[in-house]
């Protein structure tokens, strides 16, 4: 037996290191197709979801929206004049800074320049532009009262979820936000000479690969100044209409709701499509699709940078890219650990788990407490001891693979010598503790070669050796197809169990089928020996069913698995009055098959082995599923035109005995004859040996039955000078199908 070289330092070094590679490009491609952002955003926005959040009540924001009632009642879009209108009465009311939230760079109905006028001497009014759409602010509006009312969505879904407060481009930078002008202008810090030095903005905490987001994400830039928007309750900041405002009187609840506030004018109606998607929306069902209008994000815009002001931290803050690579680095170390590092692969299992649960209960907690964290480490955790665990289980299988090929090769051998099943029951046994021998129902099916002593005698010994390879081959190609158990081969011989060693309610059938198919089988083979200029073969099959003994037979030295009962010396007995392509059944079998059988009844023979005399049936055919059918018996033999002298002498068993008698051949054709004895009678199934005395001869035959001027016989071998073209069969009639008997009657039969 081969054995595998040693395999270099280097191999050996590449093949340790396998598993992890495999791990940490696993990671870089999960990293790389975006999942872990996409379940970072998601716990993101499932967080910020359950966290409570202040109500924007409690904030000095207010906002006048604009909706569909207005819209219908005003116009849409809204004309300048109710703009104005709103305007002059929210400062005659004392707002402390007035943003207005809409595009007017060109004038809408009538009231354009009173609105004009607005922009450009109240001190308290911002006018908006739009950076990315080119949109301006009011002309005339001053550059210190210009901001910027532009809102930016993530990329990948189109979530709000990041409020941008500046942009660098060049020298300058990039104009300051709506929310901070509105703060310095409530604050009464902004200075008209240098409108740029009191800008109440926070550090930027989302930096490059900060909290879930990947580095090449698109949404953070060195040049971007911008921290994660924190949101208020979404629907509390308190939200006056309109037309509540245009009013005339101006409620006293007006009043105090508006003065001294910071009030965003904006349009709130869905019509205007200015909404958008908010880290809440997927868990909010009010609405189609939950989103707020911009006018409310820039709200909760104003609502953080006044909480940032006030020295208060709020909403979710993401770790730096710093932290994430050394809580990711610590995460693999950990996971090499638990897989490399603890022996026992039931405790590095648990402690995995308990592992990975510690992960998720701390990540967790750091949102609750508000920290975002990449989601990334749990998986390179993970990934890493499974690595771990993948290298010690092919170390381990590296080592028992030689000698999992020896037993393979040794099971492979052994396979060959018995049948499959024989070797699976032999080799894993379901139950350790089980019996070595159990009672069984079988049927037993034994076939054996007509001549094929004699056959040998007369061929070289490679063609008979072809010949009984091929037919073995083909038969054992049977046998396996019925699920049959090849018991013993000897020789041409071939002793088959169904039923043993495991049990099926269809033995007896599978056998009917199988032995049927043989014969079949046997057809085929011998047309192909004829185009191959070999002689062909003649088989008879018996079949019996009944208890045997199923078990290892033998000593400590050498056993083999075999059955042990009458049924298998009654097959071998049945095997042995058949001639060349004949299937015989005890009535034990006959009694157990559930499909249609075409048979012909044989008178009851006295057998060893069993009490009285044998009743047995020849199959030719088997119904349905099978449809199998045998080839029709030849037709009678024809009348010789001169009767052919013999000699005849009966054989017991492979003997001949004393004497020769003569006799002579009056019919002869289709493999059979009539043969004219000076005795009274043969008994049926008599073997018989024929010695011709002009070529010296010899033939083998067995007595079918009795014929008027002498006995039938068949011939089971007849040496090829002395074959004879058979003549032309004449048609038969099938006899017509007949159920199988039931066991306590006797069987039906068929001529």
């Amino acid at each position: 037996m081969a054995v595998s070289p040693t395999p270099s330092p280097v191999s050996s070094i590449a093949r340790q290191l396998l598993p992890a590679s495999l791990a940490f490009l696993l990671l870089l491609l999960l990293r790389q197709s975006g999942l872990t952002e996409r379940l970072n955003l998601f716990v993101y926005d499932l967080a910020l979801h359950l966290r409570p959040a202040p109500s924007g009540a409690s904030t000095p924001v207010r906002i006048v929206g604009i909706d569909e009632q207005d819209l219908a009642r005003y116009g849409s879009p809204l004309p300048d004049r109710w703009l104005a209108e709103a305007v002059d009465r929210l400062d005659r009311l004392g707002a402390a800074a007035i943003g207005l939230d809409l595009f007017r760079a060109q004038p809408v109905g009538v009231g354009w320049r009173r609105l004009q006028h607005m922009a450009a001497t109240n001190p308290r009014l911002v006018s908006v532009f739009f950076d990315l759409d080119g949109l301006k602010a009011i002309p005339g509006t001053p550059p210190h009262r210009q901001a910027a009312a532009d809102l930016y969505t993530d990329p990948h879904d189109g979530v709000l979820r990041r409020d941008v407060l500046q942009i660098a481009r060049g020298p300058q930078a990039f104009p300051v936000s709506l929310p901070a002008r509105l703060l310095q202008l409530a604050q009464g810090r902004l200075d008209p000479r240098h409108p740029d030095r009191t800008i109440p903005l926070p550090p930027s905490t989302l930096t490059v690969g900060a909290g879930g987001y990947l580095p090449h994400a698109g949404v953070s830039a060195p040049s971007v100044r911008q921290r994660m928007l924190a949101f208020h309750e979404p629907g509390s900041f308190p939200t006056l209409p309109l037309r509540d405002l245009l009013r005339d009187p101006i409620s006293p609840a007006t009043v105090r709701q508006l003065r001294g506030r910071i009030v965003l004018i904006g349009v709130v109606a869905p019509s205007s499509r200015d909404t958008f998607p908010v880290p809440f929306s997927p868990w909010r069902s009010d609405q189609r699709r939950f989103q707020l209008p911009g006018v409310e994000i820039h709200a909760h815009r104003v609502a953080a940078l006044l909480t940032f002001a006030r020295g208060h931290h709020q909403g979710i803050q993401p770790v730096s890219a710093s932290v994430n690579l050394l809580l990711l680095a610590l995460a693999m170390a950990a996971g090499v650990a638990v897989g490399e590092g603890i022996r026992s692969l039931r405790r590095s299992l648990a402690l995995a788990s308990a592992g990975a649960v510690c992960g998720v209960v701390l990540a967790t907690g750091a949102l609750a407490l508000g920290f975002w964290f990449d989601t990334l480490p749990l998986f390179a955790f993970a990934l890493f001891a499974i690595a771990g665990w993948v290298r010690r289980a092919s170390q381990q299988q590296l080592r028992g693979l030689l000698l999992e090929q020896q037993t393979q090769q040794a099971r492979t051998m052994f396979a060959r010598f018995v049948s499959r099943p024989v070797a699976e029951a032999l080799l894993d046994p379901a139950d350790p503790h089980a019996p070595s021998h159990q009672l069984r129902y079988v049927t037993v099916l034994t076939s054996d070669l007509r001549g094929f002593s004699l056959l040998s005698a007369d061929h070289e010994p490679a063609v008979v050796l072809r010949l009984l390879n091929q037919y073995l081959d083909g038969m054992f190609e049977v046998v396996e197809s019925f699920g049959g158990t090849i018991d013993e081969v000897l020789g041409d011989a071939i002793l088959v169990l169904f039923g043993a060693p495991f049990p099926r309610a269809d033995h007896a059938e599978a056998a009917v089928a199988c032995a049927l198919r043989m014969q079949l089988a046997l057809e085929e083979l011998n047309h192909r020996n004829r185009v191959d200029g070999l002689p062909e073969l003649a088989m008879g099959i018996g079949l019996c069913s009944g208890e045997v003994m199923a078990g290892t037979i033998g000593s400590g030295r050498r056993a083999k698995y075999a059955v042990v009962g009458a049924a298998v010396n009654l097959a071998t007995s049945i095997e042995a009055l058949t001639v060349g392509g004949q299937v015989f059944a005890a009535a034990s079998t006959i009694q157990r098959v559930s499909v249609d059988l075409q048979l012909e009844t044989l008178q009851p023979l006295p057998m060893k082995g069993s009490p009285e005399p044998l009743q047995l049936f020849s199959v030719r055919a088997i119904g349905a599923p099978h449809h199998l059918v045998l080839p029709p018996p030849p037709a009678a033999p024809l009348p010789l035109g001169h009767p052919l002298p013999v000699e005849v002498a009966l054989m017991e068993g492979k003997s001949r005995l004393e004497p020769w008698l003569p006799a002579r051949i009056t019919h002869w054709g289709g493999g059979q004859a009539l043969l004219s004895l000076p005795v009274d009678s043969l008994s049926p199934f008599t073997n018989l040996v024929l010695r011709f005395r002009e070529s010296d001869s010899l033939a083998y035959a067995k007595v079918c039955g009795a014929a008027e001027g002498g006995v039938g016989i068949v011939f089971t071998f007849l040496p090829e000078c002395l074959r004879e073209p058979a003549p032309t069969a004449r048609p038969l009639e099938l006899a017509p199908w007949v159920r199988p008997p039931d066991a306590d009657r006797s069987p039906s039969t068929s001529a």
